[in-house]
């Protein structure tokens, strides 16, 4: 193994990217324990908050340890968006909270990924910003009251609309913030890809 490829694996393998990881197969552990033990939701209500809880741990750690890599900013709201995704799916299946409302969150979470991905797929990347980050916080906090609906309804569905606008907010922030940065690196990009194809052919005529 040369060393360069040792180096990418150790970015890759720190610990905050090892709890985005852990946070990912959260996922899966989560549906099963909501479907196999419900109308008990405190198997899967736990797995839920010690996923969240790896959230704000592992963006914690990455700026502290100074360990924020270009897979964890890609990874850490993947994981967090199909852990939010995946809860608000289950909620809405038992009735808890509308379809609608997954829905829509879905489509959001859907368009950030897949903008996400194409930008990471041209080496851009743009990190989350606070607000975005505030509104997870509040959703998480909605999803976590909705799981007792006879305590605390309606009040968990105003925080989980709360958590959304504030999500929203962020989406248009994020465009109107970093579209010009995003336009003008893929404007560079396909200059430098064009010089490069056009040193090629010279060389290739000499």
């Amino acid at each position: 193994m040369n060393e360069k490829l040792r180096k990418h694996l150790k970015s890759l393998l720190n610990i905050p990217n090892v709890l985005t990881v852990i946070r990912l197969i959260c996922v899966p552990i989560f549906l099963v324990m909501f479907f196999v033990f419900k109308p008990n939701y405190l198997p899967a209500l736990c797995v839920f908050v010690v996923a969240s809880f790896t959230d704000l741990l592992d963006g914690f750690l990455a700026r502290k340890l100074n360990q924020i890599t270009p897979a964890g900013i890609v990874l850490d709201p993947l994981a967090d968006k199909l852990l939010k995704s995946s809860t608000l799916f289950c909620l809405a299946y038992d009735g808890i909270i509308a379809w609608w409302f997954f829905g829509i969150i879905l489509a959001v979470d859907l368009a950030m990924i897949l903008m996400g991905t194409f930008l990471f797929g041209k080496n851009i990347t743009i990190p989350s910003n606070i607000i975005g980050k505030t509104g997870t916080l509040v959703i998480t906090v909605g999803i976590i009251l909705s799981f007792f609906p006879s305590v605390f309804a309606p009040w968990y569905e105003y925080v989980l609309y709360a958590g959304f606008g504030v999500i929203f907010s962020s989406v248009v922030l994020y465009i109107s913030l970093n579209y010009k940065k995003v336009i003008s690196t893929l404007k560079k990009q396909k200059e430098d890809n064009l010089s490069a194809e056009e040193s090629e052919d010279e060389e290739q005529i000499f």
